[in-house]
Parts: structure tokens; sequence; C-alpha cells
């Protein structure tokens, strides 16, 4: 165990012990709220460059702990039972070479396991109100005016949903046009109301 230590605080393995101290601080202030990991996904440059080795889909906090795990392992093995016995210019050069080594045998390790965490870390985009933008809605209040009105509509994925519908001055549509079981196009939302303006629905879209 002592050796263990000793080696985590030399030379090359402290770049590893280094790396893993940063990373548990990230692990602390994500399980205080402080840091989203899941909103860590890497992208911008760093995407860019992590997509040709497939692990843009991970979260760095991910990938720089298990970098830190596998290096930091392959460099106590190799310094305890390598660099334990040299001093000098030998220690020197075989410290550079354990240190690229574990660096290699860490990247290696980090693409392997990078498609399975992958799949845990799938980032899901929230549905937006505007998906329903274009779709038809089937009345379902006894009518439609500008400040009252209820129907229901389809989600892209086939989910179905109760929304507010409204109808608007300029639109082509009357105030109370719309009845109980008549179709209306959705064609604006709303934010501030979560409500949905609607219109007729165009000949090509009624036959279908």
């Amino acid at each position: 165990m002592a050796d263990v230590l000793r080696a985590s605080v030399e030379l090359p393995t402290i770049v590893f012990t280094a790396l893993l101290a940063i990373c548990a601080a990230m692990w602390l202030l994500s399980l205080v709220g402080v840091l989203d990991i899941e909103a860590d996904a890497a992208d911008g440059l760093l995407d860019d460059a992590l997509e040709p080795l497939h692990l843009s889909e991970v979260p760095t906090t991910i990938l720089l702990t298990s970098v830190g795990l596998a290096g930091w392992f392959a460099s106590v093995l190799a310094s305890v039972f390598l660099l334990d016995s040299r001093s000098g210019t030998a220690l020197a050069i075989l410290s550079v070479v354990v240190g690229i080594g574990a660096a290699v045998f860490a990247l290696g390790v980090t693409i392997w396991i990078a498609p399975k965490l992958g799949r845990i870390f799938v980032t899901q985009t929230a549905p937006s109100k505007r998906d329903l933008l274009g779709r038809i809605a089937e009345v379902r209040s006894a009518t439609v005016t500008e400040s009252s009105g209820r129907g229901e509509a389809t989600w892209p994925d086939g989910t179905v949903s109760t929304v507010d519908i409204r109808t608007t001055t300029g639109a082509g549509l009357a105030a109370g046009e719309l009845k109980r079981g008549d179709r209306a196009l959705l064609v604006d939302w709303v934010e501030a109301t979560d409500d949905f303006i609607v219109d007729r629905v165009p000949a090509e879209l009624a036959e279908s």
C-alpha cells in the first residue's frame, strides 16, 4: 500500500492522480446541484474532436473519469514494478515512456467502454408545443372562439393531447364557426397563454 501511495504522487502517475482529483470535485459539485453532468456532454470544438472516436455522446465528466482511472491504474502498476528500482536518466526516460503508455492504454479503455456508457447517457430532447404546429386537432368543446375552445391533437409519436385552441381576427375563421367534432389546423402557438391559433384545414389535408 505504501508503494501505491508513493507512486500516486510521483511522475508520471501524479498526472492521473490530479485528473482524478478534478473529476472527484466535478462529481461532488454535481451531487449538490452546482454542476449538471447531464448537460456536460462534449460539444463545440471538443465534440468535433471526439466524434471520430465515437465519444461525443458521453458526458465529458464520464470520459475524464474513465481516462483518469485507467491511466492511474496502468501507471501505478508500471511505477511499482518498473520504476521503483530506477534512478537518474533511466528513471526519467522510463517515466516518460510509462506516462505515454498509460495515456494510450487509458484512451483505449475509454474508446472501448464509451459506446456502452453512451447508451446510458443518451440525451432526450423534451417535446415542444411547436411540434404540433401544422397538425390537425379535433374540436372537443361546444365551439371555438378568441377566448375559449378545446381540441385533441396528435403528437408526431402518436400521443394524443388536449390543447387550448383559439380563433383570431384576420385568420379567415369566424369565432364560433367551429363546432364539436370539426377539425382545425394548428397554425400558431402563443407561448404566453399556451393557446394554439387555428384555421381551416386545407383541402389537401381534409381528404387525408
